[in-house]
């Protein structure tokens, strides 16, 4: 197919949300988390590209790390890869992040492999914590014949990638039982805050307080290394019984229970 068939869509007439929660090891990302029209017509219902892991790892001191996709549609599709650091909405040619990906751009004919290579270029990292980045896979359907009325739909699949330096203190999956949960605030706000004094990055996909279930933004929270999230809750409530699920190593979640205490 003629590459001429296939454009990119501007990234600022996209949107993106947070995909929903995994609980198998291994599961295969396959979601759905961004869209754009360009006409009128029936657009496909779900993406062609298949993701192997739902967030990454990367230890400081590999050379690099390999993500695994492949095209499972019956049309080629155009993927493109990049980096972030924390903005959904950046633009990807501004973005200044310590990465090489390869290849940033790539055609994939029907059931065609995918490896996307992640490196690391310079230093700058901290080296008593674990940071943050985000994977972002774009793939562009191709373009319907000239005259031909049609609904394009552009999916962007966002997915952690945690640089680890070596030698860190204590297990990841044991960090978020080392939350310590505090509720503050006032008759007007209220919040609860969880404190992580881990090396490691904490991510919760469901909070309950008393057995009232919590909203969270965008569907998770991020606690960071040695770090304190605050959430806001829609009622007044004292301290008592939290039970929430953080994810693994492996994307998978997992349910814990703690205390909140007065601050």
């Amino acid at each position: 197919m003629d590459r001429s068939r296939f454009r990119f869509v501007p990234l600022a007439r996209l949107s993106s949300r947070r995909g929903c929660r995994k609980r198998v090891a291994g599961r295969i990302l396959r979601a759905a988390v961004l869209a754009s029209v360009a006409s009128v017509g029936t657009p496909r219902c779900e993406a062609s590209l298949t993701v192997v892991g739902t967030r990454f790892v990367y230890p400081a001191d590999a050379r690099a790390l390999t993500i695994l996709a492949r095209n499972s549609g019956s049309a080629p599709i155009l993927v493109q890869a990049w980096l972030d650091d924390g903005d959904a909405n950046a633009d990807p040619s501004r973005l200044r992040v310590p990465f090489v990906v390869a290849p940033p751009l790539a055609r994939l004919d029907p059931g065609q492999p995918l490896s996307i290579r992640v490196q690391g270029v310079g230093g700058g990292l901290a080296t008593d914590r674990e940071s943050c980045f985000w994977i972002n896979l774009l793939e562009v359907p191709p373009a319907a014949p000239t005259g031909e009325p049609v609904l394009r739909i552009a999916y962007r699949f966002r997915m952690k990638l945690l640089v680890r330096p070596p030698g860190l203190r204590g297990e990841p999956d044991d960090a978020p039982n080392r939350l310590a949960w505090t509720r503050d605030g006032t008759q007007a706000a209220a919040s609860i805050a969880a404190s992580n004094p881990t090396p490691y990055y904490v991510t919760l996909t469901r909070l309950s307080v008393n057995g009232e279930p919590v909203a969270l933004k965008h569907g998770a929270v991020d606690v960071a290394p040695f770090g304190r999230a605050e959430i806001p809750i829609d009622r007044q409530i004292g301290a008592g019984a939290i039970v929430f699920d953080a994810v693994d190593e492996s994307g998978a979640s997992h349910e814990y229970r703690a205390q909140a205490v007065p601050p």
